[in-house]
């Protein structure tokens, strides 16, 4: 993009003097306009002056007077000299990149003054490209040799040196040793108490009734360590958990419902008869009657219901035995 400047002339005079203006000594002929009667012109594009040579003469009956100014264009300008420090110190693998910078006369710039220009290519430049030290080499642990109760894991520790040409070659102990301790190469491991889920017995199989001579009995879970030790659920967690309930036969559990017959319905038509029967819960073997939630597993059923729902005809209600007439005189 294009930019424009401005330039005074520093001279006065009375009468007012003309003012002319001259780039490279030759009358100025580039884009421009003038401002405050000559003293100020601007150049509407600086890139058209690239050797920024200008001055201005003012004349007036008193005489001539010259002055030169010059004019030096600055651009922002991607600066890739500067390079990042190394990836490595030592080995095959170290590469360092150009820092990216905006320069402004060679001083650094926020880096927005340049997102206009397109960025130079950057090209890693290999560094550090030496022989290590020797240092240990250590494996990955194996693993423990049990799950719980105190274990333990090994690995493998060698003394090696990495070349420029990124081969590891085994170097002797002692130059390792001169650089640093040895690492472990065994640990314990699964520290953690065994444990295991333990049941008291199963309690007495009666009750509640779930069917016919089917029943639910019960027991306690608990978590304990090998040697009877109880601790808490939690760390018994991660084992498959034994049931605590489950079906059982008993002879208690052969129930069903006993009923009676209807009795004779309270009235013969109308809206009040009912009629009612016993329901006892019963043993199967012994046919006498027994709690009945023991037989709560089968709806009860009903002791009474409605009869003998309608109309009464002739004004005529029967209750039992006994006539009643209702109704007005004839």
């Amino acid at each position: 993009p294009s930019c424009s400047c401005f330039l005074g002339c520093a001279v006065d005079g009375h009468p007012t003097p003309n003012i002319t203006w001259f780039y490279s000594g030759e009358p100025l002929s580039l884009q421009h306009r003038l401002l405050a009667l000559g003293r100020i012109v601007q150049i509407l594009n600086v890139s058209d002056a690239p050797d920024g040579e200008f001055s201005c003469l003012a004349q007036n009956e008193a005489g001539s007077l010259a002055q030169k100014t010059s004019l030096a264009i600055q651009e922002y300008q991607w600066s890739a000299d500067k390079l990042m420090t190394c990836s490595a110190s030592c080995g095959h693998k170290g590469v360092q990149l150009p820092q990216l910078r905006c320069l402004l006369d060679g001083a650094e710039v926020n880096i927005s003054h340049c997102k206009e220009k397109p960025k130079p290519a950057l090209q890693p430049i290999a560094c550090n490209r030496r022989d290590c030290p020797s240092r240990w080499m250590v494996t990955s642990w194996s693993p423990c040799t049990r799950s719980c109760g105190g274990g333990i894991q090994m690995r493998r520790v060698t003394c090696q040196r990495l070349t420029a040409k990124g081969s590891s070659v085994p170097t002797s102990n002692e130059a390792c040793a001169q650089v640093s301790k040895r690492p472990v190469d065994t640990q314990n491991c699964n520290r953690q108490p065994c444990v295991e889920w333990a049941a008291s017995s199963w309690g007495q199989c009666n009750g509640p009734c779930i069917g016919p001579r089917l029943a639910v009995q019960h027991r306690q879970i608990f978590c304990q360590t090998k040697d009877g030790t109880s601790v808490s659920l939690d760390q018994c967690s991660a084992l498959p958990r034994p049931l605590s309930t489950q079906n059982c036969w008993t002879d208690i559990c052969g129930v069903h419902w006993r009923v009676s017959l209807w009795t004779v319905c309270t009235a013969t038509c109308g809206n009040y008869g009912f009629q009612s029967r016993r329901v006892d819960c019963v043993h199967v073997r012994t046919n006498k009657p027994v709690l009945e939630h023991h037989c709560s597993w089968r709806p009860r059923p009903a002791n009474w219901q409605r009869c003998n729902i309608k109309p009464c005809e002739n004004g005529t209600l029967l209750r039992g035995e006994e006539t009643a007439r209702c109704g007005g005189r004839k």
